[in-house]
């Protein structure tokens, strides 16, 4: 794919779809008992996705106290690959993929957009719907993050 990662384009699917499902239960007349069971099921689909779609944008089981980002195979495996075209040894690249998966979202978005993708923190901005000074706190704290882990 290209810019858009696998998972990202999962968690699409699964949220359009989810549209998809609210809209057919909502058109159900539930004052016919054959519709109002076929509202409860797809009622139950519908807080399963739910729960599917909350579990791959935190990567972490919905409802869980303790964090699981650092371990999360998926982002794991996606930085790895994005890393692997960098002339770093496995030790290193690793390393860079611990350090990455410390931050937060938002931090290792804006950093990833500014410093591997080249874009201006006014681009950055815009794409992400937050203002300027917000991207640029993200873009340093996430150096600010890195450099302690190396």
């Amino acid at each position: 794919m290209s810019s858009v990662t696998w998972i990202e384009d999962l968690i699409r699917q699964y949220a359009s779809e989810t549209h998809v499902l609210e809209r057919y239960r909502d058109s159900l007349d539930v004052a016919d008992p054959a519709a109002a069971e076929e509202a409860d099921v797809v009622s139950g689909m519908l807080a399963d996705m739910r729960y599917a779609l909350s579990w791959m944008k935190r990567g972490r089981r919905p409802g869980s106290r303790r964090g699981a980002e650092r371990t999360d195979v998926y982002r794991q495996r996606e930085l790895f690959i994005k890393l692997s075209g960098t002339k770093m040894g496995n030790a290193e690249r690793l390393q860079m993929v611990e350090a990455l998966l410390a931050l937060s979202d938002r931090e290792r978005t804006c950093f990833l957009l500014h410093m591997a993708q080249g874009l201006t923190l006014q681009e950055i901005s815009h794409k992400l719907g937050i203002s300027r000074a917000s991207v640029q706190d993200y873009v340093n704290r996430a150096k600010c993050k890195i450099k302690q882990d190396f």
